[in-house]
């Protein structure tokens, strides 16, 4: 069974990226924020739960798909220093 979860980039405010995910070629109903420079700089303790990174912000969502896209958006964020607009998890 293939896995295929979109997410795009909403806004940025200080540190806090906002997305919207949802499974390809669906609306993109899920949302979330997670702040990678606090949690890249070491300021989250190593034991920070999941639920805590990525933050669900509204009832249309699975953790487990936000968790997926957050992936990508981390891997990205590592190399490049910046949130990446657009992308998706692919399995």
């Amino acid at each position: 069974m293939a896995i295929c979860i979109d997410f795009e980039l909403i806004e940025i405010e200080n540190t806090i990226a906002r997305y919207r995910y949802g499974d390809c070629l669906r609306e993109l109903d899920g949302m979330f924020e997670t702040d990678l420079y606090r949690f890249t700089s070491g300021e989250l303790p190593g034991d920070t739960s999941m639920a805590e990174v990525v933050v669900l912000l509204n009832n249309n969502q699975s953790q487990w798909s936000a968790i997926k896209a957050f992936t990508k958006i981390y891997r990205h964020f590592q190399e490049h220093g910046e949130y990446p607009v657009k992308g998706g998890y692919y399995a």
